[in-house]
């Protein structure tokens, strides 16, 4: 059923984008599904999920207000905007979720398979040296804790026991795992197999190449930390104490107000006072908390591309951390406000 339903949905897809996008980053991942029903699945799931933001006004609002005692009404044309706006919010949402966790999936790969790769190289090259072929040197080379390099040396070794040659079969490596470090290296060593050589030596002067290559990565994303710790305490930290302080201030403003036109506000000398008190109190404390809440989340995505830039050069690679940040300074705007609303009580009473 489900299947059927996925087939049909994938046509929505134009084939071009499946064949030079979607299957080669499911290829990459090391997905064996087919990518007609893999979309076609996030394509029906991505639908449920606007069809949940579609029904949100009409369901959800209404069990809050009797919950919380609350009067959120949505009238006249703002009631269909709200209903189109989350429903179709919601649909491309669930796809992006989808191609990030994709993205995350090949990212994961490609780094663990670059970090363990000299390790790898070494090996091989000790086994060459021991008087192996090629083809049993990596045979021999293979260890559970190298995981996806493992799984693809495997395959071909697989392929070069029937009509495939081992030097073509290491080239397709490079094609299910996006890495370029890993499809020089296979290409490099292919065509050394077939110019013949000391292979031994080559590998281990390549291995030497990406140990280093891979040390100058990690001291540089460590240079750059400071960088990122102060964007934490900036966001996550810092904002919410400020705004906390500001939601604070509108409530001594506006209990100064309501005291003092409770003591009179017809006199000449407090018109000038009672002019700034009306105009700082047009802005509510509760509208203030709602900018505040928005500002947070805003910050934590920006904060977040700005991270996954200062690490690994790609936007997305930060954005896995904004809904975090992001949780994390709404939780302690409400401490902070209850902290600063508990010290300055005083000035309130």
């Amino acid at each position: 059923m489900f299947e059927r339903i996925s087939r049909f949905l994938s046509i929505i897809v134009p084939k071009k984008v499946l064949d030079e996008g979607i299957k080669p980053a499911l290829i990459y991942s090391g997905t064996r599904e087919d990518p007609k029903k893999w979309v076609g699945l996030r394509i029906f799931t991505a639908i449920l999920m606007g069809i949940i933001g579609f029904l949100i006004p009409t369901s959800l609002i209404p069990l809050i207000n009797f919950l919380f005692g609350t009067q959120i009404i949505f009238e006249g044309i703002l009631a269909p905007i709200i209903t189109l706006t989350l429903s179709i919010g919601f649909f491309l949402i669930t796809l992006a979720l989808f191609y990030l966790h994709v993205s995350y999936v090949i990212d994961g790969r490609k780094k663990m398979v670059e970090s363990i790769l000299p390790d790898f190289l070494y090996l091989v090259g000790n086994n060459l040296k021991s008087g192996m072929s090629p083809f049993y040197a990596f045979r021999s080379a293979v260890r559970p804790e190298f995981g996806p390099l493992s799984e693809e040396i495997k395959i071909a070794t697989q392929k070069s026991l029937g009509v495939e040659s081992f030097s073509d079969a290491l080239k397709d490596i490079g094609e299910r795992i996006d890495s370029k470090v890993l499809n020089d290296t296979t290409k490099f060593f292919a065509q050394a197999l077939r110019s013949g050589g000391h292979l031994a030596q080559l590998i281990e002067t390549t291995a030497s190449d990406i140990k280093q290559t891979n040390r100058l990565k990690k001291e540089l994303i460590t240079s750059t930390r400071m960088y990122t710790l102060f964007i934490l305490f900036v966001v996550v930290i810092a904002s919410p104490m400020l705004l906390a302080v500001s939601v604070q201030f509108l409530n001594i403003l506006g209990s100064i107000s309501t005291q003092t036109s409770s003591f009179g506000g017809g006199a000449d000398t407090s018109a000038g006072g009672m002019q700034f008190a009306a105009a700082a109190i047009s802005i509510t404390p509760e509208f203030m908390t709602t900018v505040s809440y928005g500002i947070i989340i805003l910050n934590s995505f920006l904060a977040s591309v700005f991270i996954g830039l200062l690490g690994g050069g790609k936007l997305r690679d930060g954005l896995k951390y904004a809904p975090i940040m992001a949780i994390a300074g709404i939780i302690l705007l409400i401490i902070f406000s209850a902290g600063v609303g508990g010290l300055l009580g005083g000035f309130t009473g």
